[in-house]
């Protein structure tokens, strides 16, 4: 899986814009942000997957405040990373990333999200 990926990466330049026309992304397809232009000028490129974000909730949350945020905005707990206030979230309605990213900022509870990036050793 690694090594294929390592290939797409490679040829990805051109192919995958028209790629990405084509094929609708769907839920844990990973992502590349050079794809769509989202990566700043000066940083370096990342990926993540489609369809999962990682929310840190602040010192103090409790399960209620966090299964009340999840409902609103069609999250699903995967598991949880690192207890008890870092949550790998499944995506459940489609959203992007970025949408359920900027919508969490609206929770006091949340400290933070982001999306579920692909780490590669080169």
């Amino acid at each position: 899986m690694i090594l294929s990926f390592v290939i797409l990466s490679c040829t990805s330049s051109t192919v995958t814009s028209e790629k990405t026309l084509k094929n609708k992304p769907q839920s844990g397809d990973i992502y590349t942000r050079e794809h769509k232009k989202l990566t700043p000028l000066g940083t370096e490129k990342k990926n993540y997957v489609l369809g999962q974000i990682l929310v840190k909730f602040k010192d103090g949350t409790d399960e209620q405040a966090i299964e009340t945020i999840q409902r609103e905005l069609s999250l699903k707990t995967i598991r949880v990373v690192h207890a008890p206030n870092l949550y790998l979230m499944k995506i459940l309605n489609g959203s992007s990333v970025e949408t359920v990213m900027e919508r969490l900022k609206d929770f006091p509870e949340v400290a933070f999200s982001e999306p579920n990036y692909v780490v590669t050793m080169q």
